[in-house]
């Protein structure tokens, strides 16, 4: 949808959003500008975000003095073991 659209049609998006449970990307000089999507949705990733930089928090806490390269170079090894491992186990 354009911002004209969503000025003529406000009170029919919002319903549509709560109680269908429909989401929309709102152009702006035909590029995506903002999305709108239900409050359960929004919520939602904002938990999951505050419980990622809780998780990054400790991690960068338990990490002490160490090299941060190395404890990046620790978790790619480790992404791509998992990442190794689950493709073993689909292609069964």
């Amino acid at each position: 949808m354009n911002i004209t659209q969503v000025r003529d049609a406000l009170g029919n998006l919002v319903d549509e959003v709560q109680y269908k449970n429909n989401k929309y990307i709102i152009l702006r000089h035909g590029k995506p500008a903002v999305a709108v999507v239900p409050l359960h949705v929004y919520e939602s990733w904002k938990s999951n975000r505050e419980r990622l930089f809780g998780l990054i928090e400790q991690m960068q806490e338990s990490s002490g003095d160490h090299d941060p390269d190395e404890i990046m170079n620790l978790v790619l090894e480790a992404q791509e073991a998992v990442r190794s491992e689950a493709a073993k186990e689909s292609s069964r």
